[in-house]
């Protein structure tokens, strides 16, 4: 009789962590406009130089003509102004809040702190150069 009734507590704690892991892929799977772009300058640069202003300037211009495409079998497409530029996987991390995106090529690998999944909102953190990157995603 322990034995079952271990099987079954197993079951359900398996059933339990796999619909969380199945809603925040639902929440995922979409096409996603990047909106919003905070720190692309560290915050310890004490002083800029009007090139670097002028780089981070067109560094957010790029980033705000991003969206993501995250489509089921974790596969994900990554475009510039709906020119699909990188495909790849991505695997979820502690407890679905660290994302890893990794090109078909596998000449990229990305990591990204999920800060907000919503169905109307992503916002995602920490890319490898700028930990303290924050992109700000609405659906499309």
């Amino acid at each position: 009789m322990k034995k079952i009734i271990s099987a079954f507590l197993f079951l359900i704690t398996l059933i339990f962590f796999s619909s969380c892991r199945n809603k925040t892929i639902q929440l995922l799977t979409k096409k996603w406009d990047c909106v919003q772009v905070d720190n692309i300058v560290q915050p310890n640069a004490k002083m800029l130089s009007s090139k670097d202003s002028a780089d981070a300037e067109q560094i957010k211009a790029v980033l705000l003509s991003l969206n993501w495409t995250f489509k089921s079998r974790m596969k994900y497409e990554c475009a510039l102004n709906e020119t699909v530029t990188v495909q790849g996987k991505y695997e979820l991390l502690e407890n679905d809040k660290i994302m890893i995106c990794t090109s078909e090529s596998k000449n990229a690998v990305n990591r990204y702190i999920i800060k907000s999944l919503t169905e109307n909102e992503l916002i995602l953190s920490g890319n490898a150069e700028n930990a303290n990157l924050v992109l700000h995603f609405k659906p499309h």
